[in-house]
């Protein structure tokens, strides 16, 4: 009988620190992917004009990262360069990939955005209105975010 009542105690025992194990990891949240005209719609509505343009694979902005191929728009002739990942860390890992491809490249000027599951490049001249045109598209791209998680 006591051999019984250790063997469930045990048993229990691993059934809780399995349990509290799994309650300390991330949740996985995976969000929609945006449509061109979704999200040049999102930017038509902060005064931002974008134009869908086709991918260019050979370029390094827009080639596959982490399994992912982008939306390439222009504002302003300016490349916007839009990576949707279903999660952070394929992000990451996608931000990682292109490190891998590019380190011995010599880039022209780009700025990468990176927030929650978006990787963003715009490619820019070094300008005012290069500068000015970031800042604004900066300041959009947690509202696409909101607009890629809404699932609406």
């Amino acid at each position: 009988m006591r051999r019984m009542i250790l063997l469930m105690l045990f048993l229990g025992l691993g059934l809780l620190l399995t349990g509290c194990g799994h309650g300390n990891d991330p949740v996985k949240v995976e969000s929609r992917e945006l449509s061109a005209d979704e999200i040049s719609a999102y930017f038509a509505r902060q005064g931002l004009e974008l134009h869908s343009v086709e991918m260019r694979p050979e370029n390094i902005f827009q080639g596959e990262l982490n399994g992912r191929k982008p939306l390439v728009f222009l504002l302003d002739e300016q490349e916007l360069v839009i990576y949707q990942f279903a999660t952070a860390g394929e992000r990451e890992a996608g931000w990682a990939d292109f490190e891998q491809h590019t380190a011995t490249a010599d880039l022209v000027p780009y700025k990468a955005y990176q927030k929650q599951s978006l990787l963003v490049f715009y490619i820019h001249d070094e300008g005012v209105i290069g500068q000015e045109l970031y800042r604004r598209v900066e300041k959009v791209i947690p509202g696409v975010l909101e607009l890629k998680e809404s699932g609406a």
